[in-house]
C-alpha cells in the first residue's frame, strides 16, 4: 500500500513538472513597434521595463523605466489584473496578457472593460 501511494504521488510530481517545464516562458525581451521591453518577474508578478527605443531622443529618458506591473497568472500562458503606463503621456491603463501558441505574447491595454481597449 505504501509503495502504491509513494508511485502514485512520484508520478504526480512528475505530471506537475512536465506541465511546468511546458508552461510558455513570458520572461524575455519584446519588441513591440520600435520598444523592447524586458518582461520579468517581480514578487510572483509580471513587470516589463524598457530597455530600449527607437527614438535616441528618448533613450536617457525611458530606458530602464518600468511601465508594466501587476500582472497576475491565470494559467500558464494567461495573466491578468496588470497596470500600463503610456510613457509619452503618463496615463496608466489597464492590462492583460496572453502567449500564443505561435509565440506571440499578445497584451490587451483598456480602460475600465478589456472589450473596449486594444490589443
Amino acid at each position: 500500500m505504501k509503495i502504491g501511494k509513494l508511485l502514485a504521488a512520484c508520478m504526480l510530481a512528475a505530471v506537475a513538472l512536465t506541465a511546468a517545464e511546458a508552461a510558455p516562458p513570458a520572461d524575455g525581451q519584446w519588441m513591440i513597434k520600435n520598444l523592447v521591453i524586458n518582461i520579468f518577474d517581480c514578487a510572483n508578478l509580471v513587470c516589463g521595463r524598457i530597455v530600449w527605443l527607437g527614438e535616441p531622443a528618448k533613450r536617457a529618458s525611458q530606458c530602464g523605466r518600468t511601465i508594466i506591473w501587476g500582472l497576475e497568472r491565470q494559467s500558464p500562458s494567461v495573466w491578468t489584473g496588470g497596470s500600463i503606463l503610456d510613457p509619452n503621456d503618463g496615463k496608466t491603463y489597464r492590462q492583460s496578457a496572453t502567449y500564443e501558441p505561435n509565440g506571440t505574447l499578445r497584451a490587451r491595454t483598456f480602460i475600465g472593460v478589456p472589450i473596449f481597449g486594444k490589443t
